[in-house]
């Protein structure tokens, strides 16, 4: 492509098995099992053609793209009823790896670009409206789940963000109404997960690259109504995350980099909660960030690093009542770090690294109430 003034949209996906399930005003059970065997890929990728000469043509106003590849992929929702689930989810040692490429080194973007990878071997996630979800579900993956975003640039006046994203277990529940939620989760995993961004820019104002690599994450959210969870998570396999941007001339960088082994957060606006966990990393947890200019004004640089991290909460100003058992065992070595490189001026540099083997924090608010 050597010009182009128009948008510029590219959505991708590869999915292995597929199941979405839904009840309104009736109860359900569900019960599902799902095996993938067999590797899942989805590649995108944008070349720009023009001239060095001819650098401010455009190559997308706006451009954004979104690439995905799911192994296993469930979801459910449930409104004025109940839901009662049972889920199962095998991934053997296969590979999911979903890639976005933007090769356009004499190209511009105006008013905005933004491309975000995700690859995710095993995703079972739950909507609930004014009802009730009682949900037993095992994910367990020996797979690689990798997500890849590279992009080359000549110049952006605009805002970008490039973002990469890999889990391989991936559990969540959120409801927008008053319901109740009881979880019981176990999620093994023993393949490698990691997450890869980098962009490099002749000249950018303002340039974001985030990137995300998680073995096993739990995310559960309830409006109003009790939430109840008893989780187990294990991860055998390595966790890496890396962030690299680079601009001649800049204006605002941000190079942000996360890894974690295990993952729960859980939030309440209601006053019941109760929180059972176990979490357990053995596989190496390894982030790195980094930014490169010559010129320009400043640079956000963030890497963290965690072997296994909790976070719940409940409403204080409905009296909350909130009861946790939590456990965490990190064996394995957790690693951040960071590299900012300016060879000409700049403004300000901020950079944080940070590295921490076990987590947790469980809180109720409201109100200024703590």
């Amino acid at each position: 492509m050597v010009e182009n003034y128009d948008l510029l949209k590219v959505e991708t996906s590869g999915h292995g098995n597929a199941v979405t399930v839904g009840n309104e005003q009736v109860d359900a059970k569900l019960t599902s099992v799902q095996v993938l065997q067999g590797n899942v890929t989805a590649t995108a990728t944008v070349n720009g053609t023009a001239a060095p000469e001819d650098y401010r043509k455009s190559l997308g106003t706006p451009l954004y793209m979104t690439t995905q590849a799911v192994g296993n992929y469930g979801a459910g929702t449930t409104t004025d009823g109940k839901l009662v689930a049972n889920t199962q989810q095998y991934v053997d040692a296969v590979n999911v790896h979903a890639d976005t490429q933007v090769n356009s080194p004499n190209n511009s973007i105006y008013e905005s670009g933004e491309i975000n990878t995700v690859a995710v071997t095993n995703h079972q996630a739950y909507q609930v409206t004014n009802g009730r979800l009682e949900s037993t579900a095992h994910q367990q993956s020996d797979a690689e789940a990798r997500a890849r975003t590279g992009v080359v640039l000549h110049y952006s006046p605009s805002p970008n963000l490039y973002t990469a994203s890999a889990m391989n277990n991936y559990y969540a529940s959120n409801s927008t109404d008053r319901g109740s939620q009881e979880h019981t989760v176990t999620q093994d995993s023993s393949g490698r997960t990691e997450s890869y961004v980098s962009a490099n820019a002749g000249n950018a104002w303002h340039m974001a690259t985030q990137s995300d690599a998680a073995a096993n994450t739990v995310t559960l959210y309830n409006t109003g109504g009790s939430l109840v969870t008893d989780t187990r998570q294990a991860n055998g396999g390595q966790v890496q995350s890396m962030s690299v941007l680079s601009g001649y001339e800049y204006g605002e960088m941000h190079s942000t980099a996360t890894g974690v082994g295990n993952s729960l957060t859980a939030g309440n606006g209601d006053k019941y909660v109760n929180i059972n966990t176990e979490q357990f990393n053995d596989g190496p947890i390894d982030v790195q960030a980094s930014f490169e200019g010559h010129t320009g004004y400043d640079a956000y640089v963030t890497a963290e690093a965690t072997g296994n991290s909790a976070y719940a909460y409940a409403c204080a100003e409905c009296e909350a009542d909130m009861t946790v058992r939590n456990s965490q065992v990190n064996n394995a070595n957790v690693t951040a770090s960071t590299t900012t490189n300016i060879t000409g001026s700049g403004r300000a540099i901020v950079s944080t690294s940070r590295a921490i083997g076990n987590t947790a924090t469980y809180y109720v608010s409201g109100n200024g109430k703590n």
